[in-house]
């Protein structure tokens, strides 16, 4: 059975002024990270991809503290599953997701049409404010209860790093020079169905952000970083990805978001 590789959502052109400037009053310093990127004005296929800046876009380093609730009818026990792996966070930073019987700031789907809805993804951090609020911020296609313990700690808990404001750490500039660019478009048009626009820019635009995942070298074993097949890499060595939240991440979300001290 193939991997399915996390696609980030992205929000419309139009409402980036309105979530940078929400960004930015949530947590001034994401002023800091600034980067220009490529947006069609739908947010779609098929539009004129535009310039625009994105600001960085995570949360207060008080901590998080975000509502869930699930636009489907999940059975409590695969609620309860799902948050308790958003939760892993938790082990390391001031990381608290929390189900509510109302409209959740993170709402959970399991699409699997229309195709652009489908899959794994998840809007970034602070992004999810500016998502209506009948839509869903983060996608698990097909996830049950007989969905695998692996699968959960590969998918859910890097879902939720997206939600928590991190970027794939694969987008590093060492990473994306290994890769054949014409390896890249014919593996992943074949295998996840992207256009030429969309694998530009899930897989060969690298970060100006040189610690994505908040060390000096690159961790191809992060939870935020994807498998790429020795297939499509210059010297044909595989990114076997992550697996689970590793020490790397964990200290990294800690230094985000500091655990409260106990007094």
């Amino acid at each position: 059975m193939p991997i399915i590789v996390c696609r980030l959502k992205s929000l419309p052109l139009a409402t980036f002024a309105a979530a940078a400037a929400r960004s930015l009053a949530i947590n001034p310093a994401n002023a800091d990270h600034r980067r220009r990127v490529a947006r069609t004005p739908a947010g779609q296929r098929g539009g004129t991809p535009r310039i625009a800046v994105v600001v960085g876009r995570r949360w207060p380093t008080t901590g998080v503290r975000l509502t869930v609730s699930f636009l489907d009818n999940a059975p409590r026990d695969l609620r309860a599953r799902i948050l308790r792996h958003m939760n892993a966070w938790g082990a390391s930073a001031n990381v608290v997701f929390r189900e509510t019987r109302g409209m959740g700031q993170v709402r959970i789907a399991r699409l699997d049409e229309p195709e652009d809805m489908a899959g794994y993804w998840s809007y970034v951090g602070t992004e999810i404010l500016d998502v209506p609020d009948d839509k869903p911020t983060l996608n698990l296609e097909g996830f049950t209860m007989r969905t695998s313990d692996a699968e959960f700690r590969r998918v859910v808990r890097h879902e939720a790093g997206h939600t928590l404001g991190f970027d794939h750490e694969h987008m590093r500039r060492d990473m994306v020079q290994r890769i054949d660019r014409a390896k890249a478009f014919a593996y992943f048009d074949r295998t996840e169905g992207w256009t030429r626009h969309e694998i530009e820019e899930q897989v060969l635009t690298p970060l100006d952000d040189a610690a994505i995942m908040g060390t000096t070298e690159s961790d191809p074993l992060s939870i935020m970083c994807y498998q790429l097949p020795g297939s499509i890499m210059k010297d044909r060595k595989p990114i076997k990805g992550g697996a689970d939240i590793n020490p790397k991440d964990h200290a990294f979300a800690a230094g985000l978001y500091p655990p409260r001290t106990r007094r």
